[in-house]
């Protein structure tokens, strides 16, 4: 784990997933108002129980014929489909997969409908030979329509088993091995279950009736019998622990009181395993539950993990296993990966991995053990995320600045990158804007990039009024971390936005480059955080050496590490006029005592300023609360109610001093919100505000 970060960040790192992004919602009012567009359709697909619903309608692959390109709009954001994780993960699961001949991909979509609250799910079957005939993109065969449920992620978190987050599970469904069944997972009726259909179009098949979450899956080779995990284990607990309710929970390391009153179970569970037959027509006889591990013979393998030392480098390094040897990759190249695939075809590897400045950059390489050191393919600005190999070709998700993500094919002996399926055509009608990519370095030599998005008209003469948007601008500029701030709605309206990615960590950097981590010093005077704030002011220079700025309508927005270097620049000086917030706020009382105990452990095993009372000088630097009088800026908090409890410190010290704070709570949610309702509330409310504070005067304050 990192140290010297926010506290708000370390209470849901995994949740967030460093860069994690909710899933997209849709509204329909920008559909409508796009005159003089004819829909052309991409795809024919009236396969037997798969009709679309009105409610579902706009999931229908089209792309929009429109006579004139416009502004983005809120809704333009809301209608995007997605697909696989919402990070950019280059190890996660993909969302597609690739037919055993080669000549079909299937990917399963989800798009959320806020007027339902409830999502529009299916699976598109695309022509993957025929794309590659004609170099073109794939054209759409069957939609197989799914349930409007999102299955979303849990984790264990400090010990915490079942914790839930708000990010959807990146599902990936499986062909099976005669390519006439997709098996794959859907949630119905509040648990993820195993489903297979038709994969020439169908209605879905419960594969086994059950209480519990399917977590894998898998054909056997033969295509005969289907293997699954469950979480039968973890919910056995769960229910235990309902039943120790009867009597009383003891409070213990069990507890997150900042979410939930109740216990969670603690500790590692292991998956129950089960083996079904399929069937001619699907699944047939008994489900057995298998006591043992099924042992499988060892085979060549590529991946990723984390180098031992430096301690605090996180390092990550490519690892093949050739005929039972493993293999560590010690070339230069191999370092910083972020996910690898063994060619059985070609005998060598293929991964891709971070580099350039800051990590900006994205390499393709093919390295064969034995064979000197790894050939790079190609490189590219462009985000790469959850890939799968097929005929030597890597498919993956790609991201752009300007574009949402979608399929590219990555010639495995040439590089050569090219798309093969486009999910939102509709996007192509979205005006363009200028996006520019900036590149600092702080005060503390540590590199840090971000992307200008400026109104498509600007005035040189006029200052813009500007919001930062934070921590991670790599791929798509949709929203931040956590999706509540649209970039190309922001600066449509007549903002610039600056995107940013914030720099490494302190005591990474610090290891990196040879150097000894003080964890104490690193927390006690909250070193990371000058550093991360130190980064903003530099992307600030850069910036107004671009376009003439309003010094007086200055904004910054976050959540989590974003709201803690949020509330530390308005700590630290009076720059910023206006904050928006997702999350909020580290003050010492609440944070050390109020989470739990197992957070309170991890704050005294990382030596945090702990306890806070011998510790008033530190915690000076950084609690809202405690600088209410110094902070000089208007305040917005949109927050999950399982988070929002941390805000009230600072919430009632800043209305004390006379700084205008408003805090909205959203029900049933997480550190990222996950409901289509609340994803087009929180967008709304934040045009809406920036749109007031811009036509009004700065706010008077007091001198700190």
């Amino acid at each position: 784990m990192p140290i010297g970060r926010s506290l708000a960040h370390l209470t849901a790192l995994a949740a967030t997933l460093w860069v994690a992004l909710a899933p997209a919602a849709f509204t329909r009012e920008a559909v409508t108002a796009q005159e003089g567009a004819a829909t052309v359709p991409l795809a024919q697909s009236a396969v037997p129980g798969t009709e679309k619903s009105d409610r579902c309608a706009m999931l229908a692959l089209s792309v929009r014929r429109a006579t004139l390109q416009h502004p983005a709009t809120i809704d333009d954001l809301l209608q995007l489909r997605d697909f696989g994780a919402g990070g950019l993960d280059m190890a996660a699961p993909p969302g597609f997969t690739v037919s055993p001949d080669g000549t079909r991909l299937a990917v399963q979509v989800r798009q959320a409908e806020p007027d339902t609250n409830t999502f529009c799910q299916a699976i598109f079957v695309f022509d993957l030979e025929g794309a590659f005939k004609t170099r073109g993109t794939a054209e759409l065969k069957t939609t197989i329509m799914l349930g409007a449920e999102l299955a979303r992620n849990t984790m264990t978190m400090y010990g915490l088993a079942g914790f839930p987050t708000g990010t959807a599970r990146p599902l990936t469904p499986q062909w099976s091995p005669d390519g006439r069944w997709l098996a794959f997972v859907q949630r119905e009726e509040g648990r993820d279950g195993l489903f297979v259909v038709e994969a020439a179009g169908g209605v879905p098949i419960p594969v086994a009736p059950s209480a519990d979450d399917v977590e894998t899956f898998a054909w056997s080779m033969d295509g005969t019998t289907l293997e699954f995990d469950t979480n039968s284990e973890l919910r056995a607990a769960e229910r235990r622990l309902a039943e120790e309710g009867r009597e009383g929970h003891r409070y213990d390391d069990r507890f997150w009181m900042l979410a939930e009153t109740r216990p969670y179970p603690r500790g590692d569970f292991i998956a129950a395993r089960f083996r079904v037959p399929i069937g001619a027509r699907g699944p047939e006889g008994r489900v057995d539950r298998l006591r043992t591990p099924v042992t499988q013979k060892a085979q060549d393998r590529a991946w990723v993990e984390l180098d031992e030392q430096p301690a605090y480098a996180f390092r990550s390094r490519v690892h093949v296993v050739v005929e039972g040897a493993a293999v560590p990759c010690d070339f230069a190249e191999c370092v910083d990966a972020g996910a690898a695939w063994w060619s059985s075809a070609s005998h060598s590897v293929l991964f891709v991995r971070r580099e350039g400045f800051a990590g900006s950059l994205t390499g393709v390489y093919r390295w064969r053990p034995g064979d000197g050191r790894p050939r790079r393919l190609a490189v590219t600005a462009d985000a790469i995320t959850g890939c799968t190999l097929a005929a030597e070709s890597l498919l993956c998700g790609r991201e752009r600045s300007a574009t949402p993500r979608d399929i590219v094919a990555i010639n495995g002996s040439t590089g050569r990158i090219r798309r093969v399926v486009d999910l939102n055509p509709q996007w192509h009608t979205v005006a363009p804007l200028r996006i520019t990519r900036l590149q600092w370095t702080n005060r503390f030599g540590i590199p840090a990039i971000g992307d200008l998005v400026l109104p498509e008209h600007v005035d040189p003469e006029k200052p813009l009024p500007l919001v930062i948007v934070q921590y991670s601008t790599r791929g798509f500029l949709r929203g931040g971390t956590g999706d509540e701030y649209p970039i190309r709605v922001i600066a449509a309206a007549g903002f610039a936005v600056l995107s940013i990615s914030r720099p490494l960590d302190y005591n990474t950097w610090l290891a990196r480059n040879g150097k000894v981590v003080d964890r104490k010093d690193l927390m006690e005077n909250w070193t990371d955080r000058a550093s991360a704030h130190d980064s903003i002011l530099q992307a600030l220079a850069r910036v107004a050496g671009q376009v003439p700025l309003d010094r007086e309508h200055l904004a910054i927005t976050g959540l989590s590490d974003g709201a803690s270097s949020a509330t530390y620049a308005l700590i630290h000086s009076r720059l910023f006029s206006l904050a928006l917030l997702s999350t909020c706020c580290e003050d010492p009382d609440f944070t050390t005592t109020g989470i739990g105990p197992a957070y309170e452990v991890m704050l005294r095993t990382y030596e945090y300023p702990v306890p806070w009372q011998d510790h008033l000088e530190s915690w000076q630097r950084m609690s809202p609360a405690l600088n209410a009088s110094r902070i000089c800026a208007q305040i917005q908090v949109q927050a999950a109610d399982r988070e929002a409890r941390m805000a009230l410190t600072s919430l009632a010290a800043w209305r004390q001093a006379g700084i205008p704070a408003e805090m909205y709570t959203f029900p049933d949610e997480y550190h990222v919100k996950w409901q289509p309702t609340h994803r087009a509330a929180v967008y709304r409310r934040n045009i809406e505000t920036l749109r007031r504070w811009r036509s009004g005067p700065r706010l008077s304050c007091r001198a700190p």
